[in-house]
């Protein structure tokens, strides 16, 4: 399974940091992505999701910040803290590269046979279901 996602990841998805102008290093778009799913986040709790120390992603989160990926607000219940978001323009630049990597994806697939496509699909759907049953089981 690790080299079937390994394989998957090297030939049919380009890293962030060859797709975007930004250039994104792997850290800062995880950073990203988790403030697009989890929303606003405080350095404590960002730093707890990335599984790094907030010494490490001091620097990081600066580096978004100056390029207007990220925006800091003060926590509406106390002020003291300071939460971190995603800023229109973060949003856009994940946005394009979602897009980006679904029709980099669709131009591989489609030298596919209808027939394989078709079987390929069944699969996948198959994995999907079979791994949601693990996850319900943990």
């Amino acid at each position: 399974m690790l080299s079937l996602i390994a394989y998957i990841k090297n030939n049919f998805f380009r890293t962030f940091e060859q797709k975007t102008p930004t250039r994104l290093s792997h850290a800062q778009h995880q950073a990203v992505s988790i403030l697009c799913r989890k929303g606003s986040l405080s350095m404590s709790e960002l730093a707890h999701e990335m599984m790094i120390s907030k010494q490490q992603l001091t620097p990081l989160v600066c580096k978004l910040l100056e390029q207007g990926l990220l925006v800091r607000r003060a926590d509406e219940n106390d002020r003291r803290i300071v939460r971190l978001e995603i800023s229109d323009r973060g949003r856009k630049t994940i946005a394009r590269l979602i897009n980006e990597g679904r029709q980099d994806l669709m131009k591989k697939l489609s030298v596919l046979p209808a027939g394989e496509m078709d079987e390929l699909e069944r699969m996948l759907i198959r994995i999907l279901e079979i791994l949601k049953n693990v996850e319900l089981r943990l």
